[in-house]
């Protein structure tokens, strides 16, 4: 029987398997539950509530561990191996074996480490993480795809039994968001960001699936990047609003046919992790 692991990353460091941080450590298990958050509109003397928003609320995320250790020595020390990564601050990502291709960010909080009685030699705990989307992701990009394909995916992604694209160099593009909801950079604040390159005086891009539609009134060539980080645009890494209508593109779950015209040459790539519920 395969024992589980949880494989941590601080910011700014390497990726670490939880049980190599001291002596004696084995991680058991996790576990989380969505968290969703009604927010309704009351009138006086109307009887009943309307519905006025609804929105992903930060959840928490328990890990369970198993500490075995000698001498009380040994205890104090794996005690401050512990801290020195479960106390660090900042924002962590985290994935277990049982789900390996998909991370959570989270804080970590507040935990306490005791001896499961006295005399013992074995401590139980477990370790609340903030985990502030709520959400799931990938862990990789929709671009990183073509890079892990050997990697990268499991059962439980939405992914489709055939090769997935995220580059594209025609005017009809079709992109497959595997996420359980909507990726959109306005109601939603998701991570998505669009590369494009194309020669012309003008470019529109219209997702013909979700309405969502995007032009930059200025003229580029091959050499230029522009780029659409969320709902702000970029040109060659300068701020660029002022040439857009100050759209945006969002994504539907599932197929996106999204149009690109006004251009004679175009290249486009999509950048975005998938997003799961649970």
């Amino acid at each position: 029987m395969q024992r589980p692991h949880m494989w941590i990353k601080l910011p700014n460091q390497d990726e670490i398997d939880c049980e190599t941080i001291t002596k004696g450590l084995k991680f058991l298990q996790d576990d989380s539950d969505l968290s969703i958050t009604n927010t309704y509109l009351d009138s006086a003397g109307i009887e009943g509530s309307v519905l006025e928003r609804q929105t992903y609320s930060k959840t928490a995320v328990n890990a369970n561990f198993w500490l075995h250790f000698g001498s009380w020595y040994d205890y104090k020390l794996a005690k401050h191996d512990i801290a020195r990564v479960f106390g660090q601050k900042g924002l962590m990502r985290i994935r277990t074996d049982a789900e390996p291709n998909i991370v959570k960010y989270v804080y970590a909080t507040s935990y306490t480490i005791k001896p499961i009685g006295d005399f013992y030699h074995d401590a139980l705990f477990t370790i609340t993480f903030d985990n502030p989307s709520g959400l799931k992701y990938s862990l990789y990009r929709s671009d990183e795809l073509v890079n892990h394909q050997n990697d990268g995916k499991q059962f439980g992604m939405n992914l489709p039994n055939q090769p997935l694209n995220y580059h594209w160099s025609s005017n009809s593009i079709e992109c497959y968001n595997p996420s359980d909801i909507a990726v959109d950079p306005y109601f939603g604040k998701r991570d998505i960001r669009t590369t494009i390159r194309f020669s012309g005086s003008s470019i529109k891009l219209e997702n013909k699936t979700t309405g969502s539609a995007w032009t930059y009134s200025q003229s580029a060539s091959a050499n230029d990047t522009i780029v659409i980080d969320g709902i702000n645009t970029y040109r060659n890494g300068e701020l660029d609003n002022s040439h857009t209508d100050y759209g945006y593109l969002n994504l539907a779950p599932g197929n996106n046919l999204i149009q690109a015209t006004g251009a004679s040459s175009v290249d486009v790539t999509i950048s975005f992790p998938f997003i799961y519920l649970e």
